[in-house]
């Protein structure tokens, strides 16, 4: 059967067809890398709003010279049967830079008094009436180092209250995002979430012009079940006047002065013995707490 060959017409119809094809094919090919580049530039711009928003925190909080605050806190544990155990805490904060400072914390198995007064930090132990001494001085921020390094010690959410918080926070992060808005305790907040190594941690600020933290999440992901650690803020007050003796340690009738070393178990969590059995390994060993969980 002979072939008929296209009219004039339809040739310029086909040939108009073609350039369309190619004209979509060329937006495609060309569409793709440009949604990807805004895709990455979105992530971007997420990226450091999330960082903004915890500068704009560690810069209010860090000018703020006398802070009163009380917390409450949440300590989680895994046992060797995978069973996830949380442990409950409620303290107040004193905090008066450059070198002041007065943190309390009660349990259901500890309750404990941390004092620096510029010249020496104190431990105190409320349920054995004993406390622990050790002549220190410096900023706030270099005794928290000192205490960490020297002592195993550390103060709840110690990286959110020192002048340098802000490098302290973002130390090894290598995912930052701004999640979105949330609330806590009836306050706006903006809910930022950052990764690092060993941790996940996720933070909570208030909106407006005091951006203080609200809320802070850390979870381990070096522990099997992934604990986490939870801290929140309440009655939050800056430029509070501290009487003269507020830092100052005076040791209770019968209070009995030991070595560090000496003191009785002040963690979060019970000691081993204190445990019920299902909550130890078969060496005897507790069960692992959150790592990180001052941030």
């Amino acid at each position: 059967m002979r072939m008929h060959a296209l009219s004039p017409s339809a040739r310029a119809g086909w040939r108009r067809a073609g350039v369309l094809v190619v004209g979509v094919a060329t937006a495609l090919a060309f569409g793709e890398p440009a949604r990807a580049q805004d895709a990455s530039a979105a992530a971007e711009q997420n990226r450091q709003d999330a960082i903004e928003i915890v500068k704009g925190m560690a810069r209010y909080v860090g000018g703020q010279t006398d802070i009163t605050l009380a917390f409450d806190s949440e300590l989680e544990v895994v046992t060797p049967q995978m069973e996830k155990l949380q442990f409950n805490s409620s303290g107040k904060a004193q905090i008066h830079r450059p070198d002041e400072f007065r943190v309390s914390r009660t349990g259901g198995y500890a309750d404990v008094e941390l004092l620096y007064d510029g010249k020496s930090v104190t431990v105190y132990d409320k349920s054995a009436k004993t406390y622990a001494s050790e002549p220190m001085s410096g900023s706030m921020d270099s005794v928290v180092d000192k205490l960490r390094g020297d002592l195993m010690l550390d103060m709840p959410a110690a990286d959110l209250m020192i002048a340098d918080s802000f490098n302290a926070l973002m130390a090894d992060v290598v995912e930052a995002k701004h999640i979105g808005r949330g609330v806590i305790n009836g306050i706006a907040c903006e809910h930022v979430a950052f990764r690092n190594h060993d941790t996940d941690w996720q933070l909570w600020v208030e909106v407006g012009e005091q951006p203080i933290p609200c809320k802070m999440v850390i979870t381990s992901k070096t522990v099997g079940g992934a604990p986490q650690y939870t801290i929140r803020f309440t009655d939050w007050h800056s430029g509070t006047q501290f009487p003269a003796d507020t830092f100052a340690f005076k040791p209770p009738e019968g209070a009995r002065k030991v070595d560090f070393s000496q003191l009785a178990d002040i963690d979060e969590i019970p000691a081993a013995g204190a445990m019920p059995n299902d909550v130890k390994s078969a060496s005897g060993a507790s069960a692992t707490p959150a790592s990180g969980d001052s941030k």
